[in-house]
């Protein structure tokens, strides 16, 4: 139970032919725009406002009536602009709703070849809170048959430092971070038990559960996600957690999800900076800006963190940036356009045996200080996302990602370790909400590809001699869909499904050995219901399925460096 805060020569065809040509046929039908459906020379229109004038994006405007033989229906855009075409004269009912509004209906009579002007003004009712992680769309919470706990900006932000994660999960529920080296430069986290083997020998960073920034994965094509701490947390919004398997709709390593969304610019503009201090040398500085002007929403921070931490031997520092820009292009697409930047420094301390912990647990090991182990990593990070609004009531959304990554090197006990990434990718989401008869209902279906090469050296630091050097890479497709049905106002059916595909190579260039290469094929279901007693109090049951391919540094540490 969850308790809310409020409310796509002739010649014979064969039978594979002929089903094709007619399921495409029959797809091209479903998906013509509903306005169609009925002929004549009336229309309606008009704008859905707030009780304080403003234009409403995403009110659900229908239309009913024995002149139009199914319920049309549209989704407005940022003008909160509908309009019905090509109608009857005849009487007809315009009903018009919106999470947290209460819903408005309508009687008209429309004349022939009348053009009726309606405007709709909603009343506010007690909101329910919207996410957007549990289906990959706006949602109200009170309908989504799982867990999730959604941390706010105040609570990220206020009273804390906002540099660890730890700082802003720690009051949701079946969630623990955890901090291995003080820094988050070797974080972990565990929800329900999904991601306690990450940072093992053969793993690095976050493993077992998907961390998103803006909807776009910190997970390489390998699985596991690294640097956390380059997240700027003061440039928050909220943070979504999604508790349980969640493979259906995010694949690989999705034993929960941790979505951070960052702030927009808001319209008349703002600027904050703010400086924190504190224990074992903490100093950081942070500053953010940003604005609406017209058709583009901007929003941009920059920070810088030093401290010299608990132990010896255990100083980070880390520099960067983040920006945001959203364009308008027209009332029905957008664009949004993030790039950001970070670069980190930290020395480690190493292990320190029980006696050397109780003699003093602030000390180095005496091996790492001597070798001064340190890494450095810069990671540049660039997404775009377009929008766009399609026949009133469905949408596409097209996501892109470059995120080239460089460990610089990691200077190890006798050896050094540079190594390079890419992380890259991009997917294709259409999301329709066109009812199922009298039934509410949302329909998406959704494809991913992510490729991930890693370039990986060792060398000796005296000779510079090369001990090895791999070649690795992951291939990752995978395509889903989800069904969300409202069985009534307050019953709310989901089921959906993913195919995933992983791919990975490896090849040691120091020793004559062939390719080494691994596939991974998985299909997870999932099904939900949601039920709403009361507009505070949501009943929900779910079952779903989860899995977790081997990331391919427990593939690596196989003889000869290379997949056995």
């Amino acid at each position: 139970m969850r308790v809310l805060g409020g409310p796509g020569t002739t010649r014979r065809l064969d039978g594979r032919e002929a089903f094709t040509r007619y399921l495409i046929a029959a797809l091209m039908v479903w998906a013509a725009p509903s306005s169609l459906v009925a002929q004549g020379g009336s229309s309606v229109a008009g704008t859905v406002r707030s009780p304080a004038g403003a234009e409403l994006r995403g009110a659900t405007v229908s239309l009913s009536g024995d002149q139009v033989g199914r319920e049309l229906s549209q989704t407005t855009a940022t003008s909160g602009r509908y309009r019905f075409g090509d109608l009857a004269a005849g009487r007809y009912t315009l009903a018009v709703a919106l999470p947290g509004y209460r819903q408005a209906s309508v009687p008209l009579e429309l004349g022939e070849g009348e053009a009726r002007t309606l405007d709709v003004t909603l009343e506010a009712v007690v909101l329910q809170e919207i996410v957007v992680t549990a289906s990959r769309d706006q949602q109200e919470i009170a309908k989504v048959p799982a867990a999730i706990n959604v941390v706010t900006r105040d609570e990220i932000q206020q009273g804390r430092s906002a540099i660890h994660l730890e700082e802003s999960l720690r009051r949701v529920p079946g969630v623990r971070v955890e901090d291995e080296l003080g820094g988050t430069t070797r974080t972990r986290i565990i929800i329900r038990g999904s991601g306690t083997r990450a940072n093992s020998p053969a793993g690095s960073g976050v493993r077992g559960v998907r961390v998103l920034v803006d909807g776009i994965p910190k997970n390489n094509g390998g699985g596991s996600a690294q640097d956390l701490i380059n997240i700027d947390l003061e440039s928050a919004e909220r943070i979504e957690v999604l508790r349980g398997p969640s493979s259906a709709i995010y694949g690989n390593q999705s034993g929960g999800v941790v979505n951070i969304i960052t702030e927009d610019g808001r319209p008349g503009g703002f600027f904050n900076f703010r400086q924190t201090v504190g224990s074992y040398g903490l100093f950081r500085e942070h500053a953010k800006f940003g604005g609406e002007t017209g058709s583009l929403n901007y929003f941009a921070s920059a920070f810088r963190t030093d401290q010299d931490g608990y132990r010896a031997q255990s100083a980070f520092h880390n520099t960067g940036f983040h920006s945001k820009v959203r364009y308008r292009i027209d009332d029905r697409s957008h664009l949004t356009t993030i790039v950001s930047f970070d670069r980190q420094f930290s020395r480690s301390p190493g292990p320190l045996t029980e006696a050397q912990f109780l003699a003093d647990p602030k000390q180095a090991d005496s091996t790492f200080a001597a070798n001064d182990v340190r890494s450095t990593v810069e990671e540049f990070r660039l997404g775009v996302i377009y929008r766009r609004e399609l026949f009133g009531q469905d949408a596409l959304e097209l996501t892109g990602y470059y995120i080239p990554r460089h460990l610089g090197p990691f200077q190890q006990i006798g050896v050094r370790i540079p190594q390079d990434f890419t992380n890259r990718g991009g997917g294709a989401r259409y999301l329709n909400t066109r009812p199922l008869g009298n039934l509410a209902n949302r329909f998406t279906v959704g494809a991913e590809f992510q490729n991930t090469p890693i370039t990986t050296g060792t060398f000796n630091s005296v000779t510079g001699a090369a001990l090895a050097e791999l070649e690795e890479n992951s291939v990752v497709f995978g395509a889903y869909v989800l069904d969300e049905l409202s069985l009534r106002e307050n019953l709310q059916l989901s089921v959906g499904a993913r195919f995933d595909n992983i791919h990975f190579t490896s090849e040691n260039l120091t020793r004559a050995t062939p390719v080494a290469s691994r596939l991974y094929q998985k299909f997870t279901p999932k099904v939900g219901i949601a039920y709403q007693p009361t507009p505070v109090v949501s009943l929900y049951a779910t079952y779903g399925r989860g899995f977790e391919a081997p990331v391919i540094g427990e593939l690596r540490v196989l003889p000869g460096g290379v997949f056995g």
